[in-house]
């Protein structure tokens, strides 16, 4: 019996030694990982691994869990000078090879090309990791399903804090990334993901789902990205709801997207902070069809609050609904309607005090019903001949003393001046 017991305990000694781990008080302490380090079971940092050449620590084991433990795995700052085709290089931990059931938890992982690399894989989850100053990608998660990512912060990673693709029913959310050169969280070919609870601010941009459909962008709060905040299409069926979007460069666009839902979300100052180029638009559907837009609260702008457009799109903007919305731009229109649109319904609108029209269409056979526009500085609704009067609209005391064109408004409940106008 006592000689199996010492044999446990050596052996329980080296497998402590292999992986890193301090031993137990009665054995020896053993040396810490190397870079480069493959693991095929559940590891514990005690100290830090840094100035890795390559890669730092490789995943070599389905249901591996890596607990950092408060410690760092850091990469050298500079590029391998040579990679094989189709190896990973230069990842700080790597698990390309697609190991199911992987944990990694609980430290700080920089100085690589990519912090955390997930591909072909199911089942990982990367918890309470901090990436910062990797050259392109804080986390990469590809070709993966059912994992999750939270509770991450990328600061001053490359490109982008966090890039999914080609994934499905994976969970980013209560991330933080910040001082990303491209979009903070890039999305490509992925569907029924969810993203939720995120924080992102100053980077390029904020959200972007490309080809990718049926996913929840829900609850994140965006701040001072220099272009949008969220960028949708080419996509159908997403929902983006209840997101909080501060003084960016544009806020919710969507381009060639069909068959979205935006609602709920408040959308304050676009276009007061962000590039020269950026149109300070709160929401825009540029070339996009069968979207719903309702309950939004877009004040504060610099450009249109709502806008339905073929801009930089070659598709037209097509049946589309604006129902509920605050709308309140600055210097231009609350709501505005270009000519290329079809088949749009504004209805039940409030867009009062726009430095320009609270409503302003320009394409006919849109229709305009229950909405209320006051105090704006020029007409509270301005529209062409054809546009389809749905009656219940209200306006009062905008700049022009008409109040209302090609639609009949009657004086709103609240305010003084003004008139009625058919």
């Amino acid at each position: 019996m006592r000689a199996l017991r010492r044999f446990l305990t050596a052996l329980t000694a080296a497998a402590l030694a292999w992986a890193g781990l301090a031993a137990p008080h009665s054995l020896a302490a053993r040396p810490a990982l190397s870079c480069g380090a493959v693991l095929v079971a559940a590891t514990t940092l005690t100290r830090d691994l840094t100035n890795c050449p390559n890669s730092g620590i490789v995943i070599g084991a389905n249901d591996v869990t890596l607990d950092l433990n408060g410690h760092t795995v850091g990469g050298d700052g500079a590029p391998v000078p040579s990679c094989p085709d189709g190896a990973s290089c230069d990842v700080g931990i790597d698990n390309s090879a697609g190991h199911v059931g992987v944990t990694i938890r609980g430290g700080s992982v920089h100085g690589f090309d990519v912090g955390v690399l997930v591909l072909g894989a199911s089942a990982s989850h990367i918890q309470r990791i901090s990436t910062s100053n990797d050259t392109s990608v804080g986390v990469i998660v590809g070709d993966s399903v059912r994992s999750s990512i939270d509770h991450n912060s990328s600061m001053h990673d490359g490109l982008s804090g966090i890039l999914i693709y080609g994934s499905h029913d994976v969970r980013v959310a209560h991330n933080s990334v910040s001082a990303a050169h491209g979009y903070a969280i890039p999305v490509f070919g992925s569907s029924h993901n969810r993203f939720e609870q995120n924080v992102l601010n100053g980077n390029d941009h904020g959200i972007l789902l490309d080809s990718s459909n049926d996913n929840a962008v829900t609850g994140n709060r965006i701040f001072h990205s220099g272009g949008s905040s969220i960028d949708v299409g080419p996509a159908s069926g997403n929902r983006v709801v209840q997101n909080v979007l501060i003084d960016n460069g544009d806020g919710v666009v969507l381009t060639e997207a069909r068959n979205n839902q935006i609602s709920d979300n408040t959308v304050l100052g676009t276009g007061s902070f962000g590039f020269p180029d950026t149109g300070g638009f709160g929401v825009i559907l540029d070339g996009a069809a069968d979207n719903l837009v309702q309950r939004n609260k877009v004040t504060g702008g610099r450009g249109p609050a709502i806008f339905i457009t073929s801009l930089d799109s070659p598709e037209t903007s097509d049946r589309n609904v604006v129902s509920n919305n605050v709308a309140n731009s600055r210097v231009y229109d609350g709501i505005l309607v270009n000519a290329n649109a079809t088949g749009t319904l504004v209805e039940g609108n409030t867009a009062n005090r726009n430095g320009g029209d609270g409503i302003h269409v320009d394409a006919a056979a849109t229709t305009v019903t229950r909405n209320t526009a006051d105090h704006n500085h020029d007409l509270g609704i301005d529209a062409v001949p054809g546009v389809i009067d749905g009656g219940g609209n209200r306006a009062n005391a905008n700049g022009n003393p008409l109040q209302c064109l090609n639609i009949t408004c009657h004086r709103s409940s609240v305010g003084a001046g003004g008139g009625t106008a058919g």
